[in-house]
C-alpha cells in the first residue's frame, strides 16, 4: 500500500456579531461534540475565548434572527446544532440553599467546573462583573417567550440584552420556550448553562441550568474579542 505523504488543511470561517459595544468574532466550525471541560481546553488551546451564555445568545441571536432565509450555511449549522445538540454557555451557576451565584468562565477541576462560594463572596466585595447573584423562585419550565426575557435567572445568565435575543429566538420554534434549574437545593450544587431544543425534538428553544457538564454531546464555538467600529464591522 502506497504510504501517505500528504496533509489536508481545511480554512476556518471568521463570523463577526455585535455584542453590547463590542464587535466579537466566532470561529466556525464549531468544536465538538465533547463535554465542557474538554471544549474549553480545546478552545483556549488554539488561543481563543470560551463564550459566555451572553454571547452565546448573540451568535444565536444573529442565527436565527438575522439569517431567517437560511442563506449562510454556517447559521445552518449553528441552527442544527440548537436544535439536534446543544451549545455549551460558559456560564457557570453555583446553586446554594439561600442564594444562586452566577459567574462567567469559571475555572475547572478534574474535569468539572469549580465555583468556591467563599470566593465567589470575596469576588462581589470587589465589584468582579462576572459574578452576579439572585434568589430562587424565579419561573421555571414552560413560560411565553416575555417571560423568559423578564426571567431573572436568564437575564443573571445572559444579560438583559441576551435575554431580550434569546427571547426572540423562542419566537422561532413552534412550543413556548423552557428552562431548566431549581426551585431550592438543600446544598451547594455546581452546574453549567446551555442551550438547546433536544428536549422536545428541535420544537421549542431551551435554556439549560441544570447541565453538570460531563456529557460529550455539546458544543461550542470559539470567540475572539475587538473593538466594535461601525464603519468596520
Amino acid at each position: 500500500m502506497k504510504e501517505q505523504n500528504y496533509e489536508i488543511r481545511k480554512g476556518k470561517t471568521e463570523i463577526d456579531v455585535l455584542h453590547k459595544d463590542t464587535n466579537l468574532t466566532f470561529i466556525h466550525p464549531a468544536y465538538g461534540p465533547n463535554k465542557y471541560s474538554n471544549l474549553k481546553e480545546l478552545i483556549e488551546k488554539d488561543g481563543l475565548n470560551s463564550p459566555t451564555m451572553s454571547e452565546t445568545a448573540s451568535l444565536v441571536y444573529q442565527a436565527f434572527i438575522n439569517d431567517k432565509e437560511g442563506k449562510e450555511p454556517e447559521f445552518n449549522d449553528i441552527k442544527k446544532i440548537i436544535k439536534d445538540m446543544w451549545l455549551w454557555g460558559f456560564t457557570g451557576i453555583l446553586y446554594t440553599p439561600k442564594l444562586i451565584y452566577i459567574q462567567d468562565n469559571p475555572e475547572t477541576r478534574s474535569g468539572t467546573p469549580f465555583m468556591d462560594e467563599s470566593e465567589l463572596v470575596k469576588k462581589l466585595g470587589e465589584n468582579d462583573s462576572n459574578v452576579k447573584t439572585l434568589q430562587y423562585g424565579f419561573k421555571l419550565e414552560s413560560m411565553t417567550s416575555l417571560e423568559l426575557a423578564k426571567n431573572p435567572f436568564v437575564i443573571a445568565l445572559a444579560g438583559e440584552e441576551g435575554a431580550d435575543k434569546l427571547a426572540q429566538v423562542a419566537d422561532t420554534f413552534k412550543i413556548k420556550p423552557y428552562l431548566w434549574s431549581f426551585k431550592s437545593v438543600d446544598k451547594n450544587l455546581t452546574r453549567v448553562s446551555a442551550l438547546g431544543s433536544y428536549w422536545d425534538l428541535g420544537r421549542r428553544l431551551v435554556v439549560d441550568g441544570d447541565y453538570l457538564g460531563g456529557s460529550r454531546g455539546g458544543y461550542a464555538l470559539g470567540v475572539r474579542h475587538k473593538n466594535f467600529s461601525s464603519g468596520n464591522k
